[in-house]
């Protein structure tokens, strides 16, 4: 994080911004206090005026809960409180498009204030650069293989016709739901996967869902539209090259597997939707698949292991965004494969699916060689939100060997379904 000087005076702020206001939120907890001191100096605690109060949308700032409660409300999940002084409240205030009612002071206790600091004098620089021996023929066959992509020498998987057309149909409100059940039988092997999986002790349906026009009606349409979406999402796991098709279905059980801990840990957060959270644990590496067609054409490459690894690592987010994009997926899913790996990732207060797939990520990599490289996991932002904060190191993996049943059910499902 870099800040920038700007010597332009705020308003007197309600009181004075200390360095230990700043220190404890958790995208200033690695600065030193020279840096710190700079935040707080431009930092300001203030009231709203309005009970029901967001941010203005040409508002830069950025916020934290600094004393009372908020409640807030989206369209998609039940209010959720946030409290000051909870894990969650060190972490910025949502300000999306997303949340589409405000969050409202809750009165009954102490009124919300907010410490506000000016996105101006802050940016992230995550940008890594990429290092590379030019003077060897493996850093001349990455570069000459890496620039080909950057400059979209490639081609996007396509979405299966059928999954474009329910999803339509899922998006008219004239469709009925039997029209919907009706798109998804044209498969059988579709039908077969998606009932298998609705009626599993993972999904716990209260009582058997004996037709697709139950399982639309009891899910709802975008429960079911995810469950179709991470159903067909398989079959585009595939290649015809002997050299990649190991890799690929690597790429693919380790999906399943992230998948599958991401809709247990859904689960006990509320706020999000466990069905959601296994289509986003499916998605996060989806990037990989256009890099390993692309490798097919590229013996040089697809024979080198650590070439491959070292241009889908590269790669992957940004073609991964582009490929839901030409998907049709909603924003927030672009904005995983985008920072599915961004283990520091800050986010907001509110946990959401990029969390799930970050911490899940770390958990399917415990046993692994993979695991050596990886952050400790509970040292990464969204550990701290995820379960109402609850979890520790011991109880994070107790909630998925409590649930390990459900875990191994839910990506057998998927792997082999």
């Amino acid at each position: 994080m870099i800040l920038r000087s700007n010597k332009k005076s705020r308003a007197t702020a309600t009181a004075l911004v200390t360095v230990d206001n700043i220190r404890i939120l958790e995208p200033f907890r690695q600065l030193n206090d020279a840096m710190l001191d700079t935040i707080a100096s431009h930092t300001e605690i203030i009231r709203p005026k309005k009970q029901s109060w967001m941010p203005d949308k040409a508002d830069s700032s950025i916020y934290f809960l600094h004393n009372g409660e908020l409640s807030f409300s989206t369209e998609s999940a039940p209010p959720r409180v946030l409290k000051a002084k909870s894990a969650a409240a060190y972490f910025p205030l949502p300000t999306s498009k997303r949340i589409t009612a405000s969050a409202e002071t809750l009165l009954l206790k102490v009124p919300a204030r907010y410490l506000m600091l000016d996105q101006e004098h802050m940016q992230d620089d995550n940008s890594e650069a990429i290092q590379l021996q030019e003077d060897n023929v493996s850093g001349e066959v990455y570069l000459e293989f890496y620039r080909s992509l950057k400059s979209g020498k490639y081609d996007l998987p396509s979405m299966p016709d059928l999954a474009i057309r329910i999803g339509k149909a899922i998006d008219d409100p004239n469709t009925m739901n039997d029209d919907i059940a009706r798109l998804i039988q044209m498969d059988p092997a579709l039908t077969a996967r998606v009932m298998s999986v609705v009626n599993s002790a993972a999904f716990g349906a209260a009582e058997p869902i004996r037709t697709l026009k139950q399982a639309v009606t009891r899910m709802g349409r975008q429960q079911v539209r995810n469950l179709v979406f991470s159903c067909i999402i398989k079959g585009l796991f595939r290649t015809d090259s002997p050299l990649l098709k190991e890799r690929m279905e690597r790429l693919w059980a380790h999906s399943c597997r992230v998948a599958a801990i991401s809709f247990v840990l859904a689960k006990v957060t509320p706020g999000l939707d466990p069905n959601r959270a296994l289509l986003a644990g499916l998605i996060h590496d989806i990037g990989g698949i256009p890099i390993l067609h692309a490798a097919r054409n590229n013996p040089q490459v697809a024979d080198d292991a650590v070439l491959l690894d070292q241009v889908i690592e590269s790669l992957k987010a940004e073609i991964g965004a582009l490929t839901l994009t030409q998907w049709g997926f909603d924003p927030e899913m672009i904005d995983l494969a985008l920072h599915a790996e961004q283990w520091q990732r800050t986010g907001t207060a509110l946990p959401d699916y990029i969390d799930a797939v970050l911490l899940a990520q770390l958990h399917a990599f415990i046993g692994t060689q993979s695991i050596q490289e990886m952050p400790p996991i509970d040292q990464i932002p969204a550990f701290k939100k995820l379960a109402l904060g609850k979890l520790t190191p011991t109880h994070s993996i107790g909630v998925l060997e409590h649930a390990s049943k459900d875990i191994n059910e839910v990506e057998s499902l998927l792997h082999h379904g």
